[in-house]
């Protein structure tokens, strides 16, 4: 079976699917760092698609600890045709090629000023998909590899979305969860505030609290985790090779995901205008958008109903930049519903393996300028582009800071007090359990490595 240079190209069959290279001298600190990302990383070599081969060290607390984890030891060696990488699992790897005539006179030197990483570790590491250094590591910053170099946390995300594209979703050593089981937990994990306002309305539910509440929050978990299935897929196709097939795939998610946030939006709309008991019956005067953008315009009932209830949470929403986010959504949402779709086109300047990105029609693109002219997802010129994987990530931060900020403004204390003393209990026990891990919640053994 051949083996596709980029791991999101690669047969889910392969073994191993993915393979790191791990810089053991800067990451020393962080292997041993107990439920750090490293530390974790390090334990995916359990897994048959993972592969960690340590570059070499002179650790023996590290040494140790590797093979624990069933990872090999290495060292460089010098012979008279170059340098190879010596696996104690006798696997040889060329560092240099033998039919270079002469070493290069940094080899041995760090790639750029302060740091750890050698020539030769960057050599080394060609044997692996990524070198995984430090989060200290200067040169993350310098893309001295392109994207080849990077930390521990973004490793384990990479882990996340090939092994969930495969439908593989396992808690510590290969115990394997459902799919449901793997959403319900990445999204309860992301979306924190969620987890007691839930929990008490679904302890008093047909107990005094609002129907219309009860309604509202189930609706917004649906979507919460519908946003993170959607997200999971749109990166998926974001790091594969650029193709036409894969680009109407991607699409299809990124407008759902989109949809889903201005949805979200609308549902913690409804549960403060329902919690506060608003009484304001016009759908669309229920919205976390101010009126305009213009000062001095006069605020909505919503927003003037909110002061008077809950100063602290209106500071927030109504705050500059919190309305800024909350408004770059609707051009594209606009746009996608409404007007002329983005159109697919792929850009192979940007990386080796190309890019799917979507052309921006000019309305779409003017009214996205207004909003910010600092978008990271939006690759200026004539014509705009959205980048998707920038874009997801970006939304998928404003939505949980969002979510987590209105939902814990919430006094949901003040329903669970007018339950009876066992049901408060149980509410109590649940949200204790969920703050030492929402895995001890759902009854699993260990919280997940890579989730």
């Amino acid at each position: 079976m051949q083996r596709e240079k980029n791991p999101f190209d690669r047969d889910p069959r392969t073994v191993p699917l993915i393979r790191f290279v791990l810089h053991s001298t800067s990451l020393a600190d962080e292997i041993l760092s107990q439920g750090g990302p490293a530390h974790r990383l390090v334990r995916l070599n359990c897994f048959k698609e993972i592969e960690v081969i340590p570059l070499p060290i002179a650790n023996n607390v590290l040494l140790r600890k590797f093979a624990d984890d069933g990872l090999v030891s290495t060292e460089y060696y010098s012979h008279e045709s170059g340098v190879a990488l010596r696996v104690s699992n006798d696997s040889i790897y060329d560092v240099i090629s033998p039919f270079t005539k002469r070493l290069p006179d940094n080899f041995w030197e760090p790639i750029i000023c302060d740091s750890e990483v050698t020539l030769a570790d960057l050599f080394a590491s060609n044997i692996g998909d990524f070198l995984v250094v430090a989060m200290t590591e200067p040169s993350l910053k310098r893309k001295v590899a392109r994207d080849a170099i990077i930390t521990a946390e973004k490793a384990l995300e990479i882990v996340r979305i090939i092994l969930t594209a495969h439908g593989r979703y396992y808690v510590g050593d290969r115990i394997p969860i459902s799919e449901s089981l793997y959403y319900l937990y990445r999204y309860r994990k992301l979306f924190k505030g969620f987890q007691y306002a839930w929990t008490v309305a679904a302890y008093a539910h047909g107990k005094g609290l609002s129907e219309k509440i009860h309604d509202h929050l189930l609706s917004l978990g649906t979507r919460l985790e519908f946003i993170c299935r959607a997200y999971d897929k749109v990166a998926f196709f974001s790091l594969k090779t650029a193709n036409y097939g894969d680009q109407s795939k991607q699409f299809y998610h990124l407008v759902y995901f989109v949809m889903l946030i201005t949805g979200v939006f609308d549902s913690l709309a409804h549960i403060i205008n329902e919690f506060y008991h608003m009484n304001i019956n016009e759908r669309e005067s229920i919205s976390l958008r101010t009126p305009k953008d213009d000062k001095g315009q006069k605020l909505s009932k919503f927003y003037q109903l909110l002061q008077l209830k809950n100063a602290s949470l209106y500071e927030f929403l109504a705050e500059a930049d919190t309305q800024k986010d909350i408004k770059t959504f609707y051009p594209l949402r606009d746009s996608l519903q409404h007007r002329e779709l983005p159109i697919g086109v792929q850009l192979h300047q940007i990386s080796e393996s190309g890019k799917n990105v979507f052309e921006l029609s000019i309305e779409t693109a003017v009214e996205l300028k207004k909003k910010s002219d600092v978008l990271n997802f939006i690759i200026r010129g004539n014509p705009c582009f959205l980048d998707p994987l920038p874009f997801i990530k970006w939304a998928q931060e404003v939505t949980i800071t969002l979510v987590n900020r209105v939902l814990l403004s919430i006094n949901w204390d003040s329903v669970s007090v007018t339950l009876p003393e066992d049901i408060q209990d149980k509410i109590h026990a649940s949200n204790e359990s969920y703050e030492q891990g929402f895995g001890q919640l759902l009854g699993w053994p260990e919280e997940p490595l890579y989730f």
